[in-house]
Formats: structure tokens, sequence, C-alpha cells
């Protein structure tokens, strides 16, 4: 090839290469940001919602009633938006305790508030959210918080340890009280329930318990669902494990019913259950804790 020739075959590829950058090279635009670190739960002073612990993981985050995604706290959130828009942020939990099943918990409200999106900028919020109102759609029953030294719930049949109200402020979450068992390594079965037997609206509609709780054992949360005439049902559902980070002491959990209670056959009345899991083969010393015990129920 000679030399005129190199020198066309150079300014060809160059001219290609303009071309491409031309077609392909656009300009990204720039996002606005929202910045959340946290959201808050509030007191609702038009229900009795009993405690105020929480644990929010997630930001629902909707611009003009369309979703812009789900995303882990704390949280920079890109919008490709600017100007004058509403922002709504719904509060997700995980569902159950399960990290990869996250939802928008819906006995929470939303917060709503109008923003001015400019592209480059950082815009903070600090959500703050409540309970929903209790009525035609929603129904919530606190079945014991400890705060009372008359508390509402006792051992199952055959347990080896009872449940007791503690006030040693090394093992309360928050106010007064909460519940302990003391378990030793001579204990070979324990249990405890609530005393109430709660009569629900099912249809299907969502159901939760929430509870604080530490534990040293797994500890297993079941239903005993009476069914008049038929057989009643005992249905071992879902094991809190324990912690092994000694940072963490209380957790919150936030526990799906509504595909158990979907199992009753001739629902009448319900009550939870709590079975720490102890066997000779590990003996341990050690203690469950439990704590501000709701039921959220969807009307």
């Amino acid at each position: 090839m000679n030399t005129k020739v190199n020198v066309l075959y150079a300014f060809l590829l160059s001219l290609f290469g303009l071309s491409s950058c031309s077609l392909f090279d656009k300009t990204e635009p720039t996002p606005a940001w929202i910045r959340i670190e946290k959201i808050e739960l509030i007191d609702n002073p038009n229900v009795s919602e009993g405690s105020l612990s929480s644990d929010i993981t997630d930001a629902w985050v909707y611009i003009d009633d369309n979703i812009i995604g789900v995303f882990e706290l704390p949280a920079d959130i890109p919008i490709l938006e600017e100007g004058e828009h509403e922002l709504l942020v719904g509060p997700g939990i995980k569902v159950s305790t399960v990290s990869t099943l996250r939802d928008n918990y819906l006995f929470y409200n939303a917060y709503g508030q109008q923003v001015n999106l400019v592209p480059g900028e950082i815009l903070t919020i600090e959500p703050q959210v409540s309970y929903r109102d209790e009525g035609s759609n929603y129904l919530y029953y606190i079945l014991e918080d400890f705060e009372d030294s008359f508390i509402e719930m006792s051992s199952v049949s055959g347990s080896d340890a009872e449940i007791f109200r503690t006030t040693d402020p090394a093992n309360v979450f928050e106010g007064k009280g909460s519940g302990i068992v003391t378990i030793t390594d001579t204990t070979t079965a324990v249990g405890f329930r609530t005393s109430e037997n709660l009569q629900l609206s099912l249809n299907g509609k969502a159901v939760y318990l929430e509870i604080d709780y530490y534990t040293d054992f797994d500890l297993t949360i079941g239903l005993h669902i009476d069914n008049g005439p038929l057989s009643a049902q005992t249905i071992d559902y879902l094991t809190l494990r324990p912690s092994n980070d000694p940072n963490v002491t209380w957790r919150k959990a936030y526990i799906a019913l509504t595909s158990v209670l979907s199992q009753a056959t001739n629902f009448q009345y319900t009550y939870v259950y709590f079975l720490p899991q102890v066997s000779e083969q590990n003996a341990i010393n050690g203690k469950v804790l439990i704590d501000n015990i709701k039921i959220m129920s969807q009307l």
C-alpha cells in the first residue's frame, strides 16, 4: 500500500471515529437526588397503637404516583425529573424477618411532600409515618406490653419454665417491664402463649404479628387455631434465630400470619405460642426476652 493510500485510509478511519462518537456518545441526563437517612415512626393520636418501636429498612419512593424504586436505607435516590413534583415515600419492612422478602408495610401511612427537584443537587428529607387510623379497614390488638404487674401470657402444658415480667433494666426493652423466660441446662421443654383468644375477620386480608425480642435459642412462633366442632390446628410457622452479633440485643419482627390463618378449616379463634428450642443434647443456660406483642389486622 503506497503513502497516498495510507493517508486516505487514515483519513477515512478518523471520519468514521468522529461519526461513531456523534452516534453513540450522547450526553447522559443529570439526575436530581433525594437523600433519606431513615424513616421515623411517630404517634397517631387517633389510635391506641402501643409501642412505637419499628424496624423500617426500606423506602418505597414515588414521584407523581409513579414508582421510582425500592431503596434500602440510608439511600441517595436519583430522580430524572426537575421542578415541582409530589414525592411519596412508603415505609418498607422485611416480611417475617426474611431479608429477600420486602414489602411496603400497609399498617403504616406513607409520607408525602411537595419537592422542587434540581438536577445535580441533593435534597435531604426526613420522613415521618404513623399507624393508619382504625375503623372500617384496620384493627389493632395490643396483646401484651408488660407495663402492668399482671401479664396476659402463660406457659403451655408441659413447659419446664415460666414466663415472668422483669423490671431489671438490663432485660427491659423500653418502659417499665418486659417478659422473660429463664432457661437452664436442665430445662428439657419450654413454651409460652398469649392468653387472649383472638376472633379475627379473615377473608384473606392481611394479619401481622409484631414483636420485639431477644433470644439465646432458636425461637419457634406458631398459631393454635380453634375450629369449633372440627379438629384444632397447631401450626409452627416461623423460627427466629438467636443473634450472633454482640452489638445486637433486641430486634423487631413483622411476622405475616395471613397464609397461616388461611389454612383454618372452620376458624373460630386463635392464639400465638412461642417455643424456644431446647434439648438435652444442646443444653445451655440462657434466656428469651419479649415485648410489645401486637396483632395488626386488615378488615
